[in-house]
């Protein structure tokens, strides 16, 4: 998933700048030290694995739909 950021960061890379809660920061600091990551990748790894989370849940969702579609017929049968 982040392997880029792994290899020494290779991939083109944004910096911005956060206004984090501070007991969030101090959660990600934690997590950071308990993975052995520093805070910008503990907090790259969490916004990519929500980012991932998103896309797939809209998938899932995009795919329930076609099936309810394409199997309407049948599941109106079974609701009966």
């Amino acid at each position: 998933m982040l392997d880029w950021y792994y290899c020494g960061m290779t991939a083109e890379t944004i910096t911005t700048s956060l206004k984090l809660p501070a007991d969030i920061y101090e959660a990600i600091k934690a997590e950071a030290a308990a993975d052995h990551r520093s805070i910008n990748a503990a907090i790259v790894v969490a916004l990519s694995e929500h980012v991932h989370r998103r896309q797939r849940a809209t998938r899932v969702a995009e795919i329930g739909a076609e099936i309810a579609d394409r199997h309407s017929e049948l599941l109106r049968r079974l609701a009966q």
